[in-house]
């Protein structure tokens, strides 16, 4: 009885996709032509269950905000949890590649719904803290929290997202350690105890895994190449006061012979700049124009005195915008390369940055985002990958369907979800009915069972009678909270 039963999850599987096709999940993941977009990855699965019904899995546990194990006990997930983590801990996966190419489709999707939205293109570079709580995890560190204004046990998330003004979303990442020359910051005892994984020089994952103590500008610029390449094209290059570097700024000027510009704040630091055939620090060029009344002007809009300063910063011409908001003592400077912008304007570009703090919140809020208690280095790239795929999917629905709040969208998914997998217990329980009675009365059970699914009369019968118990279950339990 048992091996027959078992021999049904497939069509149960069938049947429940389909219903949560209906109720629109996997219609958002269909709009990015996945099937397409995973075919060049899936080399990397070439046994079992393939890629797309994997990948498909581990989103659907996304949008319902459980974890693998969760999934299994819940019922939301078919497949067994070492199917799953054999795909994440898979070195030989692309996950890089596979988070450009759900970028990509988001363009596509947007364009061809006439939505291109003719604002102008951002790339935006920032890094957010995954705290961590088991020390064995393999590359764990500890790293310095800007947030807490101290150390913690985590790894960094280095973010390349991707904003044209109406939406936000990543197209690259990497994952970073910290306190290189203190060991980690951890003692010859935990290190060894940590997880460790031989790979092969030409799988991803050792690309990745070699990214880790590299400078973190140039895996920007690496990033910034690789998107440019792959037709996502930009106007800007947004970034806080850690990577406006003189290093950075050329590197990214010299992309696509000069395509993009910065804009960032920079440190109020020793730097110096060419002004006027002189070179000055900040310090200095503030001193000298602020006592020129003609130098200094008001913005109402950012509540805020600024000055304009053409200059040289070691051989790129940069315009620098020095502020000072109402009761600040001290000034500020944002500089950028495009030396046409008003100050309103350069304000107003510098401002989308921001939006990538929204992503990484909803992400973390919604998406489990530097969740996973995962050993195995790998497992924690698909962990970070799986998370802003999520997002992207999410952000696109977000965007056509006039959606407040991405937390709004998500919560109305993941009641559907909800839905969808008590309707899957109720089929179960059908399954099982009609399997005892097929066997007591000596008919074959798989046979007769295919030939329901496959009738469409007859099973659109069965799912008609299916969904009337399940809204009597809904009503009732209803009535039961009214009471």
């Amino acid at each position: 009885m048992s091996t027959k039963l078992d021999n049904l999850n497939e069509i149960t599987s069938l049947v429940s996709t389909k219903e949560k096709m209906n109720e629109g999940v996997l219609g958002m993941i269909k709009q990015f032509k996945a099937w397409s977009v995973l075919k060049p990855f899936a080399s990397a699965k070439t046994q079992g269950i393939g890629l797309m019904q994997v990948l498909t899995d581990l989103i659907l546990q996304r949008l319902g905000g459980i974890s693998v194990n969760v999934a299994q006990k819940t019922g939301l997930s078919e497949m067994d949890d070492n199917t799953d983590y054999r795909l994440m801990n898979n070195e030989f996966v692309n996950w890089r590649g596979i988070l450009l190419s759900f970028a990509k489709q988001f363009v596509r999707c947007a364009k061809e719904k006439g939505d291109n939205n003719g604002g102008v293109k951002c790339f935006v570079v920032d890094d957010t803290d995954l705290p961590k709580a088991g020390k064995t995890i393999e590359c764990i560190s500890k790293i310095f929290s800007h947030r807490l204004h101290g150390y913690i046990l985590g790894i960094k998330l280095l973010v390349l997202s991707y904003c044209d003004t109406k939406s936000h979303i990543a197209c690259d990442c990497s994952l970073h350690r910290e306190s290189k020359k203190n060991g980690y910051g951890l003692t010859a005892k935990e290190t060894k105890e940590q997880f460790h994984k031989h790979r092969s020089e030409n799988s991803y994952g050792a690309q990745r895994y070699a990214e880790l103590d590299a400078e973190k500008p140039s895996i920007v610029l690496s990033m910034l190449k690789r998107a440019c390449r792959h037709g996502m094209l930009a106007s800007y290059v947004l970034m806080d006061s850690w990577f406006i570097t003189d290093g950075m700024i050329k590197g990214i000027r010299k992309i696509r012979k000069g395509m993009m510009h910065v804009i960032g704040i920079c440190k109020m630091d020793k730097r110096k700049f060419e002004v006027g055939g002189k070179e000055m620090n900040s310090q200095t060029i503030t001193k000298m124009n602020e006592v020129k009344k003609d130098k200094v002007h008001t913005s109402r809009k950012f509540h805020s005195d600024y000055m304009i300063v053409n200059a040289l910063y070691k051989g790129v011409s940069v315009r620098l915008f020095y502020i000072k908001y109402k009761h600040a003592t001290s000034w500020t400077l944002l500089l950028t390369t495009d030396v046409s912008l008003s100050f309103a304007k350069a304000m107003e570009l510098y401002q989308i940055r921001w939006s990538i703090e929204v992503m990484f919140k909803e992400c973390k809020q919604y998406l489990r985002l530097g969740k996973a208690q995962n050993t195995d280095f790998d497992g924690q790239v698909a962990d970070v990958t799986l998370a802003l795929i999520t997002h992207t999917i999410l952000t696109l629905k977000k965007r056509f369907q006039s959606y407040e709040t991405m937390g709004v969208l998500f919560r109305e998914i993941q009641s559907k979800l909800l839905e969808a997998t008590i309707y899957e217990r109720i089929y179960k329980l059908f399954l099982k009915l009609v399997a005892e009675l097929l066997e007591y009365f000596g008919t074959d059970v798989n046979e007769t069972i295919g030939r329901i699914i496959n009738d469409d009369k007859t099973s659109k019968r069965v799912l008609v009678m299916l969904e009337a118990v399940n809204q009597l279950d809904t009503e009732e339990r209803e009535s039961e909270n009214v009471v």
